[in-house]
């Protein structure tokens, strides 16, 4: 394909050997342990100052912080703090200010309980993993929901792509940890909830914004918006490059986000939104044994070279959701959205490793909401239905090498394959004194699966698949204080395997891989949350999971870049997650995460070896992040962050292994403020120790090419240009 250039070869870069560890849990480092971890003592320093030295009657741009918000992501607004439920909200300020903003890792490692890997490879996309459920996936996002402004960025099947997905676009942010099932259907780690900025009330949105790097790296972006008496519109397009720090690494995409909302009636509301995402170029540099990663980190895989790996993708989508309050306690919401997608991509594999893919997901929903309250009792209740669908048609090529390059030839595959979701919810909140808080969910959901073979050379292996599943999720929450809660909750979840998943068939054919079934778990989770005088926001929670039939990614030699799947038995997830907010001075912010992840196969046997109390691979035991912010509303700031993060073992024996590494990233900024605009220059340096680090695990690779490194200390820069809003021209 001629969007696939020649490969280049690189040099390797020298590494500075670095590590500390600066977490709860401390992680033997040469027969020791830390005695006293660092983030007790900055803690402990950070909160001590924030009770001496804070300034409420001071305004600034870090107050927000410690503030208790609302939530959308618990399918119906309440606030962070009385949620009975894990939450972490990021806004616009965390994620915007100062960063790269090409894609949703750099901002992640913000929130306890949640890992990201594949940063770097465009072709494979961003994987993200809640408490372990996601760390399975090949490329993309499993086991999560993901929805912008009410829809979802996934396919019903569980697959999300976040390719179309602009970082700069987003305002506010929500992740909900814990098992989604009982709210959304179909997913075991939690929601994950974006929000897309809005104009103000009087003046225009407007913002231009360039930005260049290392290694080719180059972003352009223009945000406009308005809003008049009864309706709004918001515009934002991007265009992002990249070489890449490996060889056959580079990409180039370009994404348009747009939103119009109308205010019919005071009680109503209807938003409509369009997205289009084209990437022309996404290399795909592929894994590294850990000989090949010591020797020269910059190079490519042999075969990925070879066959030019890479894909080509184009997505359109458009959609409204509709609120309309026809009394003041009852609220109707309605959603549709239609979505195509058609990627082309290239794996290192003779028989079959071109592919094409069609696809076409859909859907819509309806929700009715009452709502009652009288004196210190309250009640709400929720019904709902969903219904998505999905068709999918699947072509796979043989390819034929001519000189020194591999072209398409021969049909190897040809197949369609649909997937129906129906599900039907309620959900209940009640409030039987001022400080409980009781919520009782169920969900049942039916599930269509079939695949129709039209490649007929070697039989039919068209067939069918049917799910059904009840899932509850029931918490409670007490306020001990009036901005903080003890909660504790339980739901089941469960997690179908995805076409793709069912599609990569071990056994060579078409049609669906008939062995594989789908995943169920079932949670447990207590915590407590909140806000202590003002200078301190907590959220610390404990969970327990159980699983069945969990999904797990393999390779088969000769077959490099491809990923098939099987079930394990039964695993076991514990762990314990912290995150801490605390205000040092009047425009100094301290934000700190950390994470414990024990999750171990309890049961799981394959090709005749017993895998049991070894750890899941892709998941770091011990993972944490230090972000100090000095933030003015002009003027200069500044934003530094240190992550640690543990080794990640690399395939299910626990033989091989991505050792942990130390980060240091570092922002600076200067707002310069005129009467109505604002200018602002900034640059950002990533990994400031050089270190030498893993940012992809391939889970169960081959001939051990698990590794995808990551680049040293590298650079960015940018400036922007933007028309202030109506609180800054105030000031």
């Amino acid at each position: 394909m001629a969007f696939l250039p020649p490969p280049l070869v690189f040099p390797p870069t020298p590494q500075k050997k670095f590590s500390i560890f600066f977490g709860v849990w401390g992680e033997k480092r040469g027969g020791g342990r830390k005695a006293i971890p660092l983030t007790i003592v900055l803690l402990f320093w950070a909160t001590s100052t924030a009770l001496v030295a804070q300034n409420t009657s001071t305004l600034d741009t870090v107050a927000s912080a410690l503030q208790t918000v609302e939530i959308a992501a618990a399918r119906w607004a309440i606030t962070d703090v009385k949620a009975p439920m894990a939450v972490a909200v990021l806004d616009k300020n965390r994620l915007q200010t100062g960063a790269q903003q090409l894609s949703l890792h750099e901002v992640l490692a913000m929130v306890p309980g949640v890992f990201a890997l594949n940063p770097d490879n465009f072709a494979q996309d961003l994987r993200i993993s809640i408490r372990g459920f996601g760390a399975r996936a090949a490329f993309g996002i499993r086991g999560i929901r993901v929805f912008t402004d009410g829809l979802p960025e996934g396919t019903p099947d569980g697959q999300v792509d976040v390719d179309n997905l602009d970082l700069g676009a987003i305002r506010h942010l929500e992740v909900l940890r814990g098992a989604a099932s009982g709210l959304y259907g179909n997913a075991s780690g939690g929601v994950i909830h974006l929000l897309t900025e809005n104009p103000s009330a009087r003046k225009p949105l407007l913002e231009i914004q360039a930005g260049a790097g290392s290694f080719g790296f180059q972003r352009y972006q223009t945000k406009i918006g308005q809003r008049f008496h009864r309706w709004s519109y918001f515009l934002n397009v991007s265009h992002n490059r990249s070489t890449g720090y490996r060889a056959q690494s580079a990409m180039r995409n370009t994404i348009v986000n747009g939103k119009c909302t109308w205010y019919l009636k005071p009680e109503s509301k209807l938003l409509l939104l369009a997205n289009y995402g084209y990437s022309p170029r996404g290399d795909d540099p592929g894994g590294l044994t850990q000989a090949q990663m010591d020797e020269m980190p910059r190079q490519a895989g042999a075969p990925n070279l070879a066959f030019a790996t890479g894909e080509r993708v184009a997505q359109g989508r458009v959609g409204a959701v509709l609120e309309h309050r026809f009394a003041p306690r009852h609220l109707l919401t309605a959603r549709a959205f239609y979505t195509t997608r058609r990627l082309e991509n290239r794996l290192a594999i003779v028989a079959n490793g071109y592919g094409i893919l069609d696809r076409e997901y859909y859907g819509g929903g309806l929700a009715y909401q009452w709502d009652a309250a009288k004196g210190n009792w309250g009640y709400r209740l929720k019904a709902g239905l969903d219904w998505d669908g999905q068709s999918d048609v699947r072509k796979r090529f043989a390819y034929s090498r001519v000189g020194e390059a591999w072209i398409k030839d021969t049909l190897a595959l040809n197949q369609q394959e649909r997937f129906q979701s129906l599900g039907a919810y309620v959900l209940q909140e009640i409030r039987p004194a001022s400080r409980w808080l009781l919520t009782l969910g169920l969900r049942h959901d039916r599930l269509n699966l079939a695949a129709d073979d039209r490649y007929l050379r070697n039989g039919d292996q068209s067939g069918e698949q049917h799910y059904t599943r009840f899932n509850p999720i029931v918490g409670v929450s007490f306020s001990f204080a009036p901005s903080a809660s003890a909660y504790l909750n339980y739901g089941s979840s469960f997690e179908t395997p995805t076409l793709n998943e069912l599609g990569n068939n071990p056994a060579g054919t078409g049609g669906f891989n008939p062995d594989l079934r789908p995943q169920q778990a079932r949670s447990f989770e207590v915590g407590a949350k909140g806000l202590w005088r003002t200078a301190l926001r907590y959220d610390f929670a404990l969970f327990h999971i159980e699983t069945e039939n969990d999904i797990v990614p393999y390779q088969i030699a000769g077959q490099p870049g491809k990923t098939f799947f099987r079930n394990a038995g039964t695993t076991l997830r514990q762990g314990v997650e912290l995150g801490l907010s605390t205000r040092l001075a009047t425009h100094w912010m301290a934000y700190l995460t950390q994470t414990y992840s024990a999750f171990k196969y309890q049961t799981y046997e394959a090709n005749g070896v017993s895998f049991e109390d070894r750890q899941l691979p892709g998941i770091p035991r011990y993972q944490g992040q230090l972000e100090l912010r000095y933030m003015r509303p002009r003027g200069l700031y500044a934003i530094a962050q240190a992550r640690h993060v543990g080794k990640v073992f690399a395939n299910d024996a626990n033989d091989a292994a991505a050792a942990g590494y130390f980060l240091l990233n570092m922002r600076l900024g200067y707002i310069f403020s005129f009467k109505d605009w604002a200018f602002e220059p900034f640059l950002g340096i990533n990994n400031l120790l050089n270190e030498k680090y893993v940012a992809n695990v391939q889970i169960n690779a081959q001939s051990g090419r698990f590794f995808e490194p990551s680049a040293g200390i590298y650079g960015f820069g940018g400036i922007k240009l933007r028309l202030k809003t109506d609180t800054e021209t105030k000031k």
